[in-house]
């Protein structure tokens, strides 16, 4: 069931963000700006990674240990509602959107950016990261062979995304975030059938519980 509602979402998102015929095309640096807000104050904020399938997350608790620099002050701010991506590794898909905290701090290896009002941030998010544009990141990734590929603001800022209007958009983004409701509560329910096996399992084969056979 997981991997039917999983395979309907990619159709979905498939159907639902490719561009169309005629349809607006703009670049992304069009509806979006760069920050590069530096921690020179040394503020204590949560220090964030970048996953690929969870997106951005408190870096300690994800990992269970510290694996950022002791010194902060090179670290680039995050606010809430801004955009991140690792700039080395976003052809993997690492990209992540910031809604949980007011201020943030991630590594000077990521580029941030944040939106314009033109633009609904929900759909944004499902556009970059959907299989299409994980290919585009791929296509435009910039090195040689000796020095690893980057996708940097400038170049990152010059890719075009479908662009339906505002109220197109939220509507896209209503549909697509349902789906990943959807997803997150079959994910849930299957993790409580594993533990309901597994209980079941402890009781049964070290004889807590004995079965009858007659």
């Amino acid at each position: 069931l997981l991997t039917q509602i999983e395979k309907r979402k990619k159709g979905l998102m498939q159907r639902l963000l490719s561009p169309k015929e005629e349809q607006r095309m703009i670049e992304i640096g069009e509806i979006a700006s760069e920050l590069s807000i530096r921690n020179k104050k040394g503020y204590d904020f949560t220090v964030l990674s970048c996953t690929k399938y969870e997106g951005l997350v408190d870096s300690l608790k994800y990992f269970g240990r510290k694996i950022y620099s002791d010194d902060l002050s090179t670290y680039k701010i995050v606010p809430q509602n801004a955009f991140a991506y690792a700039t080395n590794h976003i052809e993997e898909g690492s990209i992540g959107y910031q809604r949980v905290y007011q201020n943030a701090l991630i590594s000077p290896m990521y580029t941030v950016f944040k939106t314009s009002d033109l633009v609904d941030d929900s759909y944004l998010f499902f556009v970059l990261k959907s299989d299409r544009y994980i290919k585009i990141y791929q296509q435009n990734m910039s090195g040689s062979i000796d020095r690893r590929g980057a996708l940097r603001w400038v170049d990152f800022a010059k890719l075009k995304i479908p662009f339906p209007p505002l109220a197109e958009q939220i509507r896209i983004a209503e549909i697509l975030n349902a789906a990943d409701a959807e997803i997150r509560e079959t994910k849930a329910y299957l993790e409580q059938l594993k533990a309901q096996k597994r209980g079941l399992m402890q009781q049964l084969l070290t004889g807590k519980v004995r079965v009858k056979t007659t």
